[in-house]
């Protein structure tokens, strides 16, 4: 049990769960939680942009590229609200990005203290899991829990956090952060299977493979394909970068935000 600033606290939650930055801009409605951001700047990097939308179109990027949660913050009132569109961006895609949300100090909540608003109905559609901090001391497991969620239902977790609690000393104890479970769904493809599509694809008159999101990590395996077959290769747009975009077979995307290449080959 240590004593430590709740902004600290929550940084070492972010630790805890391997994030390495966080995309945002200071303001004096989140700076408690920058602070303690700032202690722990040997472990966890603020990369500072210069609209908190492009910070949250960043923290959904990464998710995208990593496969780990992407972590944004904006100040109460107009600096959260511009973090809509990145993270509307990342719920569409179905990826984990945690928003961390300034809010006027409590002492000043409810009373139109300059740029305050009532902050979680903008997040309740675009957010799976979207609460305000009530106290500093349950800001470290409100954190944990905002990330379990975000990663287990792929979405946008959203937490509230009062100024003042953010910079309120707390008892911290450093708790182990229960590993995901998820089940092996990997399934070995039967030789039958495999000579059904051989043959299906012989006897095609211009077949082609279209790729999603399922053939993440197989990169590897699906140049080999195209290659074998000669096959033009299409993929959806939130699965752009699971084929080389550079290869002479890559026709780009389908769908409306699609290619001509790919309309025109399929």
């Amino acid at each position: 049990m240590t004593k430590m600033m709740a902004g600290q606290a929550l940084a070492k939650v972010l630790e805890k769960w391997d994030i390495e930055h966080v995309y945002g801009i200071t303001a004096d409605s989140i700076n408690n939680m920058v602070d303690g951001l700032y202690q722990e700047r040997n472990q966890i990097r603020y990369i500072q942009v210069r609209h908190e939308e492009v910070g949250a179109l960043a923290a959904a990027a990464d998710a995208k590229l990593t496969g780990k949660i992407g972590v944004a913050f904006g100040s109460a009132g107009p600096g959260s609200v511009h973090m809509l569109n990145g993270l509307y961006d990342a719920k569409m895609d179905h990826v984990p990005v945690l928003a961390l949300v300034g809010q006027t100090s409590t002492a000043f909540m409810n009373t139109n203290f300059f740029q305050e608003m009532n902050q979680d109905p903008i997040y309740a559609d675009v957010a799976q899991f979207h609460k305000l901090a009530a106290n500093a001391e349950q800001i470290p497991n409100l954190i944990d829990e905002a990330i379990r969620s975000a990663y287990a239902t792929k979405s946008v977790s959203v937490v509230v956090l009062p100024d003042d609690l953010s910079g309120q000393e707390i008892e911290y104890v450093a708790t182990k952060t229960a590993a995901l479970s998820a089940p092996d769904n990997e399934i070995a493809a039967k030789e039958s299977d495999v000579a059904t599509v051989f043959a299906a694809i012989k006897n095609a008159n211009k077949p082609i493979m279209w790729l999603g999101q399922g053939a993440r990590g197989n990169r590897v395996a699906a140049v080999a394909v195209a290659d074998k077959f000669g096959l033009p290769v299409l993929t959806t747009a939130p699965a752009v970068d699971v084929f080389p975009t550079d290869h002479p077979n890559y026709m780009g995307a389908r769908g409306r935000l699609g290619t001509k290449p790919a309309f025109d080959v399929s």
